[in-house]
């Protein structure tokens, strides 16, 4: 499944978010020509082989420049064009402005004094939005995480927060070979987790001073049982400090500790 093709008005490569439906573009392993194909809930936007210029039978079922063979810039781009993919998925059902990658922020209103950023993917929703969401706000933003790019995370999510708009760091494990991992981004907003950043719950001052103590890990909080939602909200935590210098509930026996970020995170009673 090609995520890369080669434009001829173009240096470079293109990635399917990049490409109008009908366009010809061609395979830079066999020349052949290629069409994107749109996302659905199965696989992201790719491209589609429309013929091959080479008669050799293996070029027939040219899969297009294999994943291991592209620089870590080119993998970048690739990831933001199935990140773009994802987004449509996962707001298929919302009225939505438009979903792009690379796209101009405004975020004169932001705390680094800049007038816009280049958001790496977003869905935009339509204003008003007709659909109502409160939770994400104007829309989302994925950033995605390369190896050898620094950005300042506190001041980037707090410039977007300020704009309206919900963030999402991804990394490597956001990302299949053909995918956008929707699931991940559901639980980490629906958990908070530390690179999951929306209007409704946390704001652009709160942000700037605490965002710069995550370390944005990309295995899941999950695979260590705490969350950053309580799992007895009704109670109200009689506490006592137990084995490790935990806290626990004598009521629920809820375990609590604090994440890095000063956010208490919730251990369930039976969680190891």
């Amino acid at each position: 499944m090609p995520f890369l093709a080669r434009r001829e008005d173009v240096d470079g490569f293109v990635v399917p978010e990049e490409v109008a439906d009908g366009e010809t573009v061609f395979c830079p392993h066999c020349d052949g020509r290629m069409r994107p194909r749109g996302a659905s809930n199965q696989q992201a936007r790719h491209f589609m082989h429309v013929d091959n210029l080479s008669a050799d039978a293996n070029n027939r079922a040219c899969n297009g420049l294999a994943g291991e063979s592209i620089g870590e810039s080119v993998r970048h781009r690739i990831w933001k064009s199935l990140a773009v993919s994802g987004l449509q998925t996962r707001f298929a059902d919302f009225d939505v402005r438009e979903y792009t990658l690379e796209h101009e922020v405004d975020v004169s209103k932001g705390p680094s004094l800049l007038d816009t950023r280049r958001a790496d993917a977003i869905v935009r929703f339509l204003e008003p939005i007709t659909n109502p969401n409160l939770f994400f706000g104007e829309g989302v933003i994925v950033e995605v995480q390369h190896h050898n790019e620094t950005k300042d995370i506190a001041k980037v999510t707090a410039d977007y927060l300020s704009a309206g708009y919900s963030v999402y760091w991804a990394h490597d494990a956001d990302f299949t070979e053909t995918q956008f991992r929707v699931d991940r981004f559901e639980r980490a907003f629906n958990e908070r987790w530390p690179n999951a950043f929306a209007p409704y719950f946390i704001d652009a001052e709160t942000a700037l001073h605490m965002v710069d103590k995550v370390e944005f890990d990309p295995r899941e909080l999950a695979e260590q049982d705490w969350s950053f939602n309580d799992p007895r909200p009704n109670c109200q935590h009689s506490l006592h400090t137990g084995h490790q210098g935990l806290p626990f509930c004598l009521d629920c026996g809820t375990r609590m500790r604090r994440h890095d970020t000063g956010r208490r995170m919730y251990l369930p009673l039976g969680k190891q």
